[in-house]
């Protein structure tokens, strides 16, 4: 038993993080870091629906999904995070939405009761968040916004993070199939100090799907 489970170890991948290499410019660059994350369904909030086999999220309006309550659900935001969490290494991951969607990510210990405050992605300074408003891009962070003009529309948004670095990029992904290439919409800057956590806060009648890593 004890050997078969070292020879299920050395078979598993190791990722080591390296630094220093340089920065992603192209889709085809991030795609090298690109990283499957599955939504975790025991923290989506009461009015988020997860299917798919936990890659698509669903809002109807306010209809409640029979689900049990629990501390690591979010209590009131319309919210859910991944399972999968980044840290000391790099990833990135690209989603289709409809409607009013963020993407982004908050650290794995940021709050999700209401006794912790607000807890949108990018209403607190644990957690970053990209949506289109209806007329432009945004980029939220402790509660703060900065409108991004002069882009237009695409349903497709990606997120780049470089943990060790302190880097968060977000993109817009336009064109179809092998032809997508991005657009850098926001680089931040940060000191990222504990695991991160992928995450999507959904409006009426929006869903977002994870996007599987191209063949």
């Amino acid at each position: 038993m004890k050997s078969n489970k070292k020879q299920k170890a050395a078979a598993e991948p190791v990722s080591v993080y390296v630094p220093d290499i340089p920065e992603p410019t192209c889709r085809a660059e991030l795609i090298k870091h690109w990283k499957d994350f599955t939504l975790d369904n025991k923290t989506a909030n009461k009015m988020l629906w997860i299917s798919d086999g936990g890659s698509k999220v669903f809002r109807r309006t306010a209809e409640v999904c029979p689900v049990l309550d629990g501390t690591d659900r979010y209590e009131y935001s319309p919210q859910v995070v991944c399972k999968e969490s980044i840290w000391n290494t790099r990833a990135y991951w690209e989603v289709d939405y409809t409607g009013w969607a963020v993407t982004g990510a908050a650290y794995e210990g940021a709050g999700r009761r209401a006794s912790s405050g607000p807890s949108g992605l990018g209403e607190n300074d644990e957690s970053w968040g990209l949506c289109w408003s209806g007329t432009s891009y945004e980029i939220w962070y402790n509660s703060t916004n900065k409108n991004i003009h002069d882009v237009p529309y695409s349903s497709r948004m990606g997120v780049y993070i470089d943990q060790p670095a302190g880097i968060i990029n977000f993109y817009v992904v336009n064109g179809e199939g092998a032809e997508r290439e991005v657009q850098l919409l926001q680089k931040v800057n940060t000191t990222l100090k504990e695991k991160i956590l992928p995450g999507f806060w959904m409006g009426i009648e929006s869903s977002c799907t994870i996007v599987k890593r191209p063949e």
